[in-house]
């Protein structure tokens, strides 16, 4: 048996292992989870931790940004669509957009103008909730070259719509490609709003 084939197996295996341990309340979100296949081990870590029920980035959701991150990882594994801002397909900034739009806040619609919004915020201080940018060059400025925006989890964490992965996906800030290309962050939601 190939390496390939083990890995399908053992995936399938935990899946249906997952499917009889999972609530009613877990199924359909797991479910929805799995018609997007994994793309890499943090993909599959972070499939296996929604299995189990487990989402450390939206612990105990008690102000905006709980309901902000509530509703991003709502849609963790939703379809990648350029232009998209709706739950049938994301693009980045749709993606925010619409988060913020559920939790009760608005924000402009694409990422440079997003970038322009709030106040900025240091990468040692990100909040649950906070908007991370990326662009080519770590250029940043002024928002004319930021390509890409995600919301701020915790632990290093945020969430995304990818074109990359064809999906919404979390990732580490750590990441070779994130890090590379971070170019700031944004704090739109007012200090009382967000969890600390």
């Amino acid at each position: 048996m190939t390496t390939a084939a083990k890995w399908v197996l053992a995936l399938f295996l935990i899946v249906a292992a997952g499917f009889a341990a999972l609530g009613a309340g877990h199924r359909e979100r797991a479910a929805r989870i799995h018609e997007s296949p994994a793309t890499n081990s943090q993909d599959i870590a972070n499939y296996l931790s929604l299995l189990r029920g487990e989402r450390p980035w939206a612990a105990a959701p008690a102000a905006l940004s709980g309901r902000l991150v509530g509703a991003a990882s709502s849609q963790l594994g939703r379809g990648y669509v350029y232009g998209g801002a709706t739950p049938a397909g994301f693009d980045c900034s749709g993606f925010t957009s619409w988060a913020y739009a559920k939790a009760g806040a608005s924000l402009p619609r694409t990422s440079g103008q997003q970038f322009r919004a709030g106040t900025p915020v240091a990468a040692s201080a990100l909040r649950p909730g906070d908007l991370v940018f990326f662009g080519s060059g770590n250029s940043g400025g002024a928002g004319e070259r930021v390509g890409h925006v995600g919301i701020y989890l915790s632990q290093g964490r945020f969430i995304h719509s990818s074109r990359h992965s064809g999906q919404v996906a979390v990732d580490d800030l750590s990441g070779a490609y994130w890090s590379k290309n971070y170019a700031g962050a944004r704090r739109v939601l007012a200090a009382g709003e967000q969890r600390p």
